[in-house]
């Protein structure tokens, strides 16, 4: 029976397997579960591999995103987010107290258009969130940079497909007034669950060291005794001491886990040359790639939904999508805020037809060969999908 294919996998090779396990003991014979030396360790190496003065750890990419929002005083404004992403993106500028304007993406890039920030700016915008989606830098920073800084808008990274990921040689999380990491399982670098902060502004940083740990006084705020004065109503978003250690192990591996996935997407792009009814989205020059995803676009009839049940069903293979449905069309989205289907055409023609295909570091080429074969068979029958003449 030929094995499953799952879409991605965490990559923990054996000698870090038993490195952690064995540190893992320590922490726990040590007793101290939170606030420890490894958040400190982490934190420091994370924002050196970001390029970033600070790093700020998390309990995930969501509370990453709504404090920095917090800290950028959204409340009673508007910041536009692209509508491809996920959902987390958007629904953490409500939880900061601000309306998500979505907007619509580029078809070369499944990333936000720039003139679509144009379009959506109103007397309310307070910032535009940048999503690097599948682990792609938009080619199009310096032209959203430029219409942020003009306009006075803060710029965030939603990085959360992007650690290791750069565009000219500076890195995902350096790249504007602050960055956004998630460490979910299927990302490239995981701590079971978690995120991570990046900024070069020392207040922002201890904003942030403030919010996730209730509200209490960080840094010049906290010239007292008292440790523990409350300044600001914050949350429990503090990592932990265990996600923190896997978290520096992962975060060793990380350039050696983005070659191998890099390594992976050109076994693809030759195993998939040459098969009709696909479509690839080229890397731009100087830019590093996370692949975090693998997408490829179907030409009508062919849509992802039953292209995926064929893969699954019929091939043993788990793919994935970038994002269907988009924001504007999820039912929360539809009933707050009035979207419909047409409002965002480009995302709606090519998400639907987006398909993400396997990638993971432990990948092999007889692994790419067997997707690339089950492609090859699948459209070959555009009868099945409404293609016949």
């Amino acid at each position: 029976m030929t094995p499953h294919l799952p879409a991605n996998k965490p990559y923990f090779p054996e000698t870090d397997r038993a490195e952690i396990a064995a540190e893992m003991v320590k922490i726990l014979e040590g007793g101290r579960l939170t606030q420890g030396p490894w958040i400190a360790r982490f934190e420091e190496a994370f924002a050196r591999h970001a390029g970033t003065a600070h790093a700020v750890a998390t309990n995930s990419g969501t509370s990453a995103l709504e404090i920095l929002l917090r800290y950028f005083q959204v409340e009673g404004g508007e910041v536009i987010v692209p509508t491809n992403t996920f959902l987390s993106s958007g629904n953490a500028v409500i939880f900061a107290g601000g309306t998500p304007v979505l907007a619509d993406i580029s078809p070369a890039t499944l990333c936000l258009d720039p003139q679509e920030i144009i379009r959506k700016l109103t007397p309310h915008t307070r910032g535009v969130m940048l999503v690097h989606i599948a682990g792609l830098i938009t080619p199009d920073l310096e032209d959203i940079r430029r219409i942020c800084r003009e306009r006075e808008l803060f710029l965030i990274e939603d990085a959360a497909h992007a650690p290791g990921a750069a565009l000219n040689g500076q890195p995902a999380g350096s790249l504007a007034d602050g960055g956004a990491f998630s460490f979910y399982p299927t990302k490239p670098m995981t701590t079971g669950e978690g995120g991570m902060i990046t900024t070069n502004d020392p207040a922002c940083a201890d904003f942030a060291r403030s919010l996730r740990c209730h509200g209490i006084a960080i840094g010049e705020e906290n010239r007292g005794e008292n440790k523990n004065l409350l300044l600001r109503l914050g949350y429990n978003w503090r990592m932990s001491e265990i996600q923190a250690l896997v978290g520096y192990y992962q975060l060793q591996r990380l350039d050696e886990a983005l070659d191998k996935r890099g390594q992976i997407a050109r076994l693809y792009e030759v195993a998939l040359n040459g098969i009709p009814g696909l479509r690839r989205f080229p890397c731009p020059e100087h830019t590093r790639h996370s692949y975090y995803k693998f997408p490829l676009l179907l030409e009508k009839p062919f849509l992802r939904e039953t292209v995926a049940r064929s893969l699954a069903g019929d091939f043993g293979i788990q793919s994935g999508s970038i994002y269907w449905p988009p924001c504007h069309l999820q039912p929360f989205y539809r009933e707050r805020f009035g979207y419909r289907p047409g409002d965002f055409p480009v995302a709606e023609d090519i998400l639907e037809r987006t398909i993400a295909l396997p990638i993971y570091p432990e990948m092999t080429a007889k692994d790419v060969e067997r997707v690339a074969g089950a492609f090859r068979q699948i459209l070959q029958n555009r009868d099945a999908f409404g293609g016949g003449e």
